[in-house]
């Protein structure tokens, strides 16, 4: 036995196109139909996102997805950790795993949102982790504090007030002190 999984192999075929000019000559076999209101997807026939990018923001679409009672087919990785609670969400390490997920994704049906999974869908949950994720104890401001840490924080949070009211944000990024700053006042007073 070399390890190897005996029976019915996955097979992918994707050349994607080189350059342009074959990009035209040789399009990608996808359909696009434009810009559909996604609560018009929400009766189709389709059960399935698959999402294979780790370098793609699709957070959004594979929330969607859930939200709709389909699979989300996503890869093990932290930008998707928060929706690997879900029950239709299968997750994969490798291109073996993702075609037996599909597979079996394909032969069954998904289930519906418990009420605890739907919830985590509305703006309310999402506010409240939010709060959660932004709370500084005690604790950990004193030590932000002894590690000089707090002047930072106030830099910052002073850099994106300003760089709002100002529309300045990424030309003070750039900015001739290159501390990343800007045209903050840099005095540690």
């Amino acid at each position: 036995d070399d390890g190897k999984k005996v029976g019915k192999q996955p097979h992918f075929v994707f050349d994607p196109p080189a350059s342009r000019f074959e990009w035209r000559r040789h399009p990608i076999p996808a359909k696009f139909p434009g810009v559909i209101d996604h609560a018009q997807l929400k009766n189709v026939p389709h059960k399935i996102f698959l999402n294979p990018s780790t370098s793609e923001v699709l957070c959004t679409t594979t929330a969607e997805a859930l939200a709709m009672n389909k699979f989300a087919i996503i890869p093990k990785h932290p930008s998707n950790t928060f929706f690997l609670q879900f029950t239709n969400c299968l997750s994969y390490d490798t291109l073996e795993e993702c075609a037996d997920k599909m597979e079996w994704a394909l032969e069954n049906t998904p289930t519906l949102l418990s009420e605890e999974e739907r919830r985590k869908f509305t703006w309310k949950a999402a506010t409240e982790r939010l709060l959660e994720s932004s709370i500084v104890t005690v604790k950990q401001a004193r030590k932000r504090a002894e590690d000089s840490m707090d002047k930072t924080d106030a830099r910052i949070a002073y850099w994106l007030s300003e760089s709002g009211e100002k529309s300045n944000m990424i030309r003070s990024l750039f900015h001739k002190n290159g501390d990343g700053f800007g045209d903050l006042p840099l005095d540690d007073g």
